[in-house]
């Protein structure tokens, strides 16, 4: 099943869009060229057309290489585009021809440009681009009546482009928008609302999911359950508030350490927390329950001295569960406990 959040696989998209739409016009100023090459003289290819396909080859590399950077890659790449037009479209007006290439061009920019602007910067910039075309072909009139239909017939096709452009890609950013607000909505129901860590019913599943996948893969797989030594007295002495702030801390505390590897913690009820360790054999989870434990230690939670002790369990086969691992991971954590807490076992 594919996970890659719905943002990154939009991103990738307008990376793939962009640079292919650059790449097909370097490729089509190349075989124009081949076919129909200029004269032999330097200032022959010193045109728009190829000051264009200049503009697209440095586009297609800098997408590729600031792929964040697209809106403004491309922002730039427009402003050349647009520069190429004002410079070809007084040519082609005093030679009384229509400019089919430039337009066709054109009018892949207004897709292009909705996709990576959005609807509405999309829309400004579309209809700025039109405006600017029109204008440009008066200033450099007149125009014979069958040529200046020529214009108008360019210029209602890119904007019923842009129109379907913008129909489209407002579509995709409404319902973006919803899938994020459903996926901040899901994940927020995932979350434990004081620690900040998964729940206790996220917990269970993502324990499910980690031993399925550690049986399927044949790997090793642990668990280590934790306890906040004499948290009542927290609460006795200094408030439910402060047991908060404590349990919110120890719960952060936890994560930092064991993300970076892939751990998952979890706030399995009261002051008892539950660290996945996808990928670790028992040996490994004793010495991150051993190095949790002094990190717990060392430093004040929350501005008081807090102390911890913990039960490691891990994977024996096939046929463990995720009740068996958990089991096992407790008791020894409750075997810490009597052996004086602030332990591993």
């Amino acid at each position: 099943m594919n996970t890659t959040p719905l943002p990154v696989l939009l991103r990738r998209s307008r990376v793939m869009v962009v640079c292919t739409a650059s790449l097909a016009y370097v490729v089509y100023v190349l075989l124009t060229t081949l076919v129909d090459p200029p004269q032999p003289v330097l200032a022959a290819y010193l045109t728009p057309k190829n000051g264009a396909a200049l503009v697209a080859l440095l586009t297609a590399a800098c997408t590729v290489k600031w792929p964040d950077r697209l809106t403004w890659v491309y922002l730039v790449t427009s402003l050349g585009y647009l520069l190429t037009a004002v410079f070809e479209i007084p040519r082609a007006v005093a030679w009384g021809d229509m400019p089919m290439h430039l337009t066709l061009w054109l009018t892949m920019n207004v897709l292009v440009s909705y996709l990576v602007f959005g609807s509405r910067a999309g829309t400004v910039l579309n209809l700025t681009s039109v405006a600017l075309m029109m204008v440009t072909v008066i200033l450099n009139g007149p125009v014979a009546p069958s040529n200046l239909a020529d214009w108008l017939t360019a210029s209602v096709v890119m904007g019923a482009t842009g129109l379907i452009a913008f129909v489209t890609v407002s579509f995709i950013e409404q319902n973006l928008s919803t899938h994020l607000q459903d996926s901040e909505r899901l994940q927020a129901a995932r979350m434990d609302a004081v620690t900040e860590v998964l729940g206790r019913s996220a917990t269970e599943e993502e324990l499910t999911r980690a031993i399925q996948q550690a049986v399927r893969n044949r790997q090793p797989m642990s668990i280590i359950v934790t306890d906040i030594d004499y948290f009542k007295r927290v609460n006795d002495v200094h408030g439910h508030g402060a047991g908060d702030d404590v349990l919110r801390a120890f719960g952060k505390r936890l994560r930092r350490s064991v993300s970076g590897a892939g751990g998952q913690v979890g706030r399995w009820g009261g002051e008892e927390f539950l660290v996945i360790l996808p990928g670790v054999a028992r040996p490994d989870a004793m010495a991150v329950a051993e190095r949790l434990r002094g990190e717990v230690a060392a430093d004040p939670i929350a501005g008081l001295t807090i102390t911890a002790s913990f039960g490691v369990g891990s994977l024996r086969g096939a046929e463990d569960t995720a009740e068996d691992l958990f089991s096992r991971a407790d008791s020894a954590m409750y075997n810490a406990k009597r052996s004086g807490r602030n332990a591993v076992r």
